[in-house]
């Protein structure tokens, strides 16, 4: 398989002012890196846009070294648009957690909003999980799941 390993996911963001708190203070991911993209061919080039400017954020999980990139564009301007799950090209992460319900409490306490509230996820009679959705401050779907069973084989 040419494909090492996956490096990270990226998330386009409306303000890192807004989102980073998000991430790091409520989701606890740690901020490893803060940089600017400005001027640089290459970065034009990838992403198909002249003068591209990014103000970017890296953000690492503690534990299994998880890397997130947010981007905040200011060249071109950052559109935002409504988001929907059903979208193509629609994105979520997933954060395992021990308790799921706590977590909706924290989240919610903390002034974040979810699509729902923790609800059991049954499949075929069997409940593997329990999940919610919540919204990061530009409401891009961050799922929060409690896993009884292998999710991903089951």
């Amino acid at each position: 398989m040419p494909i090492k390993m996956v490096h990270h996911h990226g998330f386009t963001v409306s303000s890192l002012e807004r989102s980073v708190p998000y991430y790091r203070d409520v989701l606890g991911l740690e901020v490893v890196r803060t940089s600017e993209r400005k001027q640089l061919p290459s970065y034009d080039t990838i992403l198909g846009y002249d003068d591209v400017h990014l103000q970017v954020v890296i953000l690492t999980h503690p534990v299994n070294a998880f890397v997130l990139e947010l981007f905040e564009y200011v060249n071109p301007p950052a559109v935002t648009r409504e988001l929907q799950n059903y979208f193509v090209g629609a994105s979520h992460l997933a954060f395992e957690v021990d308790d799921i319900d706590a977590e909706y409490q924290r989240l919610t306490a903390a002034g974040y909003t979810s699509i729902n509230p923790p609800v059991d996820v049954d499949r075929g009679g069997v409940v593997v999980a329990r999940a919610m959705y919540a919204q990061d401050p530009d409401g891009i779907s961050v799922e929060m799941f409690q896993e009884y069973e292998d999710v991903v084989k089951r």
